[in-house]
């Protein structure tokens, strides 16, 4: 190929020390001009997972790929410049993905046997393409550890954001509150929160954002923002629910939503009035009774449709009542055999561990002990997110 055409790609410049202008280095030039253009069709291999690397290394010239694992999922995106296959061209290991083109790809590509040919030759060809390598692994690694401490500063402030002292909750009349999340990445999309509206109201829910990652946890924060300053203002959870939709709606070009069960509870008149915008139904128990899913009407998920009217309802929470609330990473965790741990798995937890409910987070840890248990060692899908609030 023509070494010139290909010191214009930015990647080919950076990894091979190529200038924009001026001579190139013979051993890179020699090795650049040693490539052959190759065309791909859509849906076409590139490389394929577990086969042999003697075609050697491409550069994508034009198009995109997809990077598929050993189970066909997609785990990344590859554009113009990207390199496929570079380790295969001096270690004898097999491909450790598919490359899969998406549209028309052109690629330069090199093979094996023709690279060591080109390299017997120019001797200097070998170094400099080992520093090349060493180059783009060390730029990985640090970009690697750079993403990592975002990762982590993402997750203090997103646990940060979570209430995790319910000591002020607890010393109001007649009230015990605990909660707790444990998301599946770094930062998740579910979320709870607690709050006091006035002296004789407050305010508890759970939440669960569409997706994971960052972009959940970012949708959350909005969520989570929107439902505390609306429910602050002692509106009425109806009217709660049809600003909160109407915000996330707003340039939402991602078509993310966020299930959630908001509750308010009048500590005076022990009424609880809340809001189901498509969240899993929660569990109440009646003092000295057995924990029993609650049906209550669904209304639509926050973000979807604009200028949606919800429907509040309330319930009685009297003294010795509890009111259990989740996400669905609880009752879809998988075990080894695909099994689902289920509703009526949770309802057998719920009352096998009732009389540890005003201990503290004791609770809670044994329900998070039974679902970890019931996973056997699988990882977790999705966020767990537990909420319970007791009458004491």
């Amino acid at each position: 190929m023509n070494a010139e055409l290909l010191r214009k790609i930015p990647t080919v410049q950076e990894f091979f020390r190529v200038k924009e202008e001026g001579e190139i280095p013979e051993s890179t030039r020699l090795l650049l001009e040693a490539m052959e253009e190759v065309r791909f069709k859509d849906g076409e291999d590139i490389v394929v997972f577990g086969e042999e690397p003697e075609d050697g290394m491409y550069i994508i010239l034009e198009g995109q790929t997809d990077v598929l694992n050993d189970r066909g999922e997609r785990v990344n995106l590859l554009s113009q410049g990207d390199f496929i296959g570079e380790l295969g061209l001096i270690n004898d290991d097999k491909r450790g993905a598919t490359v899969r083109a998406k549209g028309e790809v052109v690629c330069a590509n090199i093979s094996k046997a023709l690279f060591f040919e080109v390299a017997e030759k120019n001797r200097k060809i070998y170094g400099m393409f080992m520093n090349m390598l060493y180059r783009k692994t060390e730029k990985l690694v640090t970009e690697q550890e750079r993403i990592k401490s975002e990762l982590a500063i993402a997750t203090k402030i997103q646990v940060g954001s979570l209430e995790n002292d319910f000591s002020q909750f607890n010393s109001l009349k007649d009230v015990y509150v605990t909660a707790h999340m444990c998301p599946a990445k770094e930062v998740g999309g579910d979320f709870y929160d607690v709050f006091v509206i006035d002296d004789s109201h407050i305010c508890f829910l759970v939440a669960d954002v569409s997706g994971k990652g960052v972009p959940a946890a970012l949708f959350m924060s909005m969520a989570k923002i929107h439902i505390k300053n609306y429910a602050s203002l002692g509106l009425g959870l109806d009217e709660v629910a049809f600003r909160v939709n109407n915000q996330l709606c707003y340039k939402n070009e991602e078509g993310m939503f966020v299930t959630a069960f908001i509750c308010v509870l009048d500590l005076e008149t022990d009424e609880v009035k809340f809001v189901n915008a498509g969240h899993n139904p929660p569990f109440f128990m009646e003092k000295d009774g057995n924990f029993e899913m609650m049906k209550p009407k669904a209304n639509l998920v926050f973000g979807m449709m604009e200028d949606i009217p919800y429907k509040e309802q309330s319930m009685q929470l009297k003294k010795g009542d509890v009111l259990y609330l989740y996400t669905d990473g609880v009752t879809e965790a998988l075990n080894s055999g695909e099994e689902l741990y289920g509703e009526a798995r949770l309802e057998k937890a719920l009352n096998r561990y009732r009389d540890r409910i005003d201990r503290s987070d004791t609770f809670l840890n044994c329900l998070y002990d039974e679902v970890n248990a019931f996973a056997q060692g699988v990882s977790q899908a999705d966020d767990i997110t537990m909420l319970c609030l007791s009458r004491k």
